[in-house]
């Protein structure tokens, strides 16, 4: 019995911490932003124990700032913060690169299929998936690598990117223009060149530190980041856990 409730104990935790990166990640919960405890537990049908041991993981991780006799905060960077961010970023994702083994035909095809999906959000409104895509698209990428240990800190500093990968994409031009990079990446990969893939790459960063600005609440896409849009929607329907 005892064995059976730390299972479903360490299944909450889980379950937790996938939930709060989901709304990060989706720019449902915006950085400097207080984690509710009691209305995270409440949506996610978990005591308060599991909640917190969740949160301080998210906190170990960077995700969250945790501050003594105030709680829970999602991260807020600075702009010398960010730019730390993307240069590990870059280093660890150039590792990856060198020691990845060449797709199969099924892993370029499932690659096409995300940026498809990602073309038909692009020209939208309601384009809150492509957050989602985009980092599936990316980590499958560098999942092809040998470096796992490397591999499993590049899934980290992405989780903590997502949210201004938002800001990034809040333009339609930066979304079309994100698709038209990963096609060439795809393209590379196809070919198997691995100096076309670099430059791909190092031109994508490029763009992508180009159109970066941390979205305020008060952003061009209110499901992204509005508090009175994303109050609307009970947890457990924005999560989807």
């Amino acid at each position: 019995m005892k064995r059976r409730t730390e299972q479903l104990e360490t299944g909450s935790v889980e379950r937790v911490q996938r939930g709060v990166r989901m709304l990060i990640s989706r720019g449902m919960l915006l950085p400097g932003e207080q984690i509710r405890q009691e209305e995270m537990a409440e949506e996610f049908g978990v005591s308060r124990v599991p909640l917190r041991e969740a949160l301080t993981i998210l906190a170990d991780q960077g995700m969250l700032d945790h501050h003594l006799n105030r709680g829970y905060f999602v991260a807020k960077r600075v702009p010398e913060e960010l730019h730390q961010l993307y240069r590990m970023l870059s280093l660890l994702e150039d590792e990856l690169l060198e020691a990845m083994d060449w797709p199969t035909k099924d892993e370029i095809t499932q690659l096409k299929l995300l940026n498809r999906k990602m073309a038909e959000l692009a020209e939208g409104t309601d384009w809150a998936d492509m957050i989602s895509l985009n980092h599936q698209f990316h980590i499958k990428i560098f999942s092809l690598s040998r470096y796992k240990l490397i591999f499993r800190e590049i899934e980290r500093l992405w989780t903590m990117n997502d949210v201004y990968i938002a800001g990034k994409l809040a333009l339609p031009e930066a979304r079309l223009r994100t698709v038209q990079e990963h096609d060439k990446i795809v393209l590379a990969l196809a070919r198997k060149d691995q100096n076309a893939l670099k430059r791909s790459f190092e031109a994508h960063r490029s763009n992508a530190t180009a159109d970066h600005a941390p979205r305020s609440k008060g952003g061009p896409n209110a499901k992204l980041g509005s508090r009175s849009a994303t109050r609307k929607l009970p947890l457990r329907h924005r999560t989807g856990v």
